[in-house]
């Protein structure tokens, strides 16, 4: 048999595109039901399930092969895009994933049977291929509905389809029609199928039907008496709208949400054209591995350390004497370093996918979450072509679906209260993105109720996350930032989206794992903003070179917020602890030399240079010897074998061939 354990890592990164191709489809076809969609979900379905059946992965290709059957029917059938179709195929395309990751890490595979015979049940379904007309009111009937509206009841069009083995499917029509009149009071009209040219059995004709009835009872409530009829394959209770040629004139269309329907979320991506764009094919592209990506990165940085070295012999060379010579090698390092920054460019170009490739995953969570919590909810998606480097956007996914979790669960009010409040009844939830000096910054935010700075307060207190002092020092923006804290939760009871009070804690550690900063903007009955700026790259930075005991240590230039002088007079004890007034604002102050344990030197100058260093939504002062200036610097890991550096996310070899060490301030500022 051949090897094909060579071809694993290709069907697996073709089987993720073709899912992630499948899921932004069923979301498009939701929203807006297309021919050219259907025909997308095909053809990827088709892709699976060719690949799977190459790989030997039986199970996943004759599950595909179920979906591909339904989409194949859906295409040539054409029947109404229910949100019972849809869901059975999102309910299909999980089992798909499942099956994927289990294929993934050598696991047993698991039973999809339901799975596949929910698809059978649903296309082999008569109230979808049958030929069944909803009723159109005749003028006597018209005004029989008219009357029953103005007395509050409203009209609910019932549609049954019997199973195929029941028998005498008259009589069970005539025995449903009494026992709904017997429930609802008036049944205004009903249709059944056409007969059939050649048909031998009249009977068939009641194998499905349609009552249109005025009633004052409870949709769900109606459909949960008649479901247990066993002769009953499916029910569907929906509102009845009379059309404007049923209507008399001192009459109007009557409008009528029911409960039993699915809260559909509704997606918004700007600048596209329509939900099509989202399914649109690639640019072409080629695949590259990540290692090779890293190797050619590392090879930029050993140039760049090269080019710093020549720049700094031509510069100390310039200073001792004039030559000719020596001005030829300062133009060679000029022409050089453009060449490199060019070359730098290019490779870190190679690197950044467009934030939209994370983006893209959330409005299948928004549209679960939507129905989970019987909100009406819309994801709004902007600045999806803004580019970052791939190792930072694997790390935002988790970041991003704890916010918009909570977003859903806690930010954004009821229907109920929305209106009572007089906001519109779907809440908005917004993700943008977008280039800021060397930043990518993430601003999620939502329409909901705000964050409550003394609620926060008052419920950190009583975990005892916070202590009453630290209570009574706090103002209502620090307060807000208390979400932060691990453990911490507002929520009164803990539910399947959130509240165990662990997802704003790891929010924070991954947005700081990545060098970044997160802000909060809130108003109380407006809704929320978390701003997130994060670097471009991991792997070069420009770094804010320092000297401290006589060692160069080096601090990411985005976790520096200031630099300034301060005279000794300005340190001040606060609270047991060395603080500075920075703006008004009060900011812990240390000296780094302390906090490494280095040995402290004498100081010449009567003012103290500091570094203010912010990381996440945390500040600190530190004050060093001396400020050297900026460059971009290339990060070298750290070997494991010396053991736990928390303090250091790597080091760099300066132009002078010395080995300098590049702080980690999101530890620096939280410990």
């Amino acid at each position: 048999m051949m090897d094909l354990s060579a071809y694993r890592d290709i069907f697996i990164e073709e089987l993720n595109d073709q899912l992630e191709r499948m899921d932004q489809s069923l979301l498009a076809l939701e929203l807006s039901p297309s021919v050219e969609l259907v025909q997308t979900l095909f053809r990827a379905a088709h892709t699976i399930k060719g690949s799977a059946s190459t790989m030997d992965f039986r199970e996943l290709s004759d599950l595909t092969h179920e979906v591909e059957y339904a989409l194949e029917w859906v295409r040539e059938k054409k029947p109404e895009i229910t949100s019972e179709l849809i869901d059975m195929l999102f309910r299909s395309l999980d089992a798909m994933k499942v099956l994927r990751d289990q294929y993934i890490r050598g696991e047993a595979y698991g039973d999809f049977r339901a799975v596949v015979r929910e698809i059978k049940d649903l296309i082999q379904t008569p109230a979808v291929v049958g030929k069944l007309v909803t009723p159109q009111l005749q003028p006597a009937e018209s005004i029989v509905a008219q009357a029953a509206i103005v007395s509050g009841k409203q009209l609910l069009s019932i549609h049954i389809v019997l199973e195929q083995k029941c028998m005498m499917k008259a009589a069970r029509y005539h025995i449903l029609r009494q026992r709904i009149e017997d429930i609802c009071g008036t049944v205004v009209a009903n249709s059944l199928m056409e007969s059939q040219p050649g048909a031998q059995n009249e009977d068939d004709q009641y194998g499905q039907f349609i009552f249109i009835v005025a009633t004052l009872k409870d949709p769900q409530k109606l459909k949960a008496e008649l479901s247990a009829d066993s002769d009953i394959h499916m029910l569907e209770i929906d509102a009845y709208v009379l059309e404007s040629n049923e209507v008399a004139a001192t009459s109007a269309p009557v409008e009528f949400s029911s409960e039993t329907e699915q809260t559909k979320p509704t997606v918004t991506n700007t600048g596209t054209s329509g939900p099509e764009e989202k399914v649109k094919a690639a640019q072409p592209t080629v695949r590259v591995s990540v290692e090779r990506l890293d190797h050619l990165m590392n090879l930029v940085g050993e140039l760049l350390i090269d080019q710093t070295s020549l720049a700094d012999l031509s510069g100390s060379g310039a200073r001792k004497e004039s030559s000719s010579r020596i001005q030829s090698i300062s133009g060679v390092s000029d022409h050089m370093g453009r060449v490199i920054k060019e070359l730098q460019e290019g490779v870190m170009k190679t690197r950044m996918l467009p934030i939209d490739q994370l983006f893209s995953r959330f409005p299948r969570l928004v549209r679960d979450l939507s129905q989970k919590l019987g909100k009406d909810l819309e994801l709004v998606i902007q600045g999806g072509e803004t580019e970052l480097d791939r190792m930072i956007i694997e790390e935002l996914s988790d970041p991003l679906i704890h916010l918009i979790r909570n977003s859903a669960d806690h930010g954004i009010e009821s229907a109920e209260v929305r209106a009572a409040n007089g906001k519109p009844s779907k809440g908005r939830i917004t993700l943008t993105s977008f280039h800021e000096e060397n930043h990518v910054v993430i601003r999620f935010s939502d329409d909901g109720k705000g964050i409550d700075g003394e609620k926060i307060k008052a419920s950190a207190l009583g975990k005892g996350i916070i202590s009453e002092e630290q209570a009574a020092r706090l103002t209502t923006q620090e307060a807000v930032h208390l979400i932060f804290e691990p453990g911490f939760s507002t929520a009164s009871s803990v539910s399947e989206v959130s509240g165990r009070g662990v997802g704003m804690d790891i929010v924070r550690s991954q947005i700081g794992r990545l060098n970044g900063i997160i802000d909060i903007d809130t108003e109380v009955g407006v809704g929320t903003t978390f701003t997130i700026r994060l670097p471009l790259t991991l792997a070069i930075i420009k770094g804010l070179l320092v000297k401290v005991s006589g060692r160069v240590l080096i601090l990411p230039m985005y976790n520096v917020a200031e630099i300034v002088r301060i005279s000794p007079e300005d340190i001040q004890m606060i609270q047991g602890q060395q603080a500075i007034l920075n703006h008004g604002r009060i900011v812990p102050f240390h000296r780094l030399c302390d906090k490494l344990n280095y040995s402290r030197t004498d100081r010449k100058s009567k003012t103290i240079p500091l570094v203010i260093v912010r990381s996440v939504d945390k500040i600190a002062a530190y004050a060093v010897d001396e400020i050297i200036g900026n460059q971009e610097v290339v990060i070298k890991t750290l070997g494991t074998y010396l053991g736990a550096m928390n303090h250091l996310s790597g080091a760099t070899i300066l132009g002078n061939g010395k080995v300098a060490l590049i702080l980690d301030a999101s530890y620096l500022v939280s410990h």
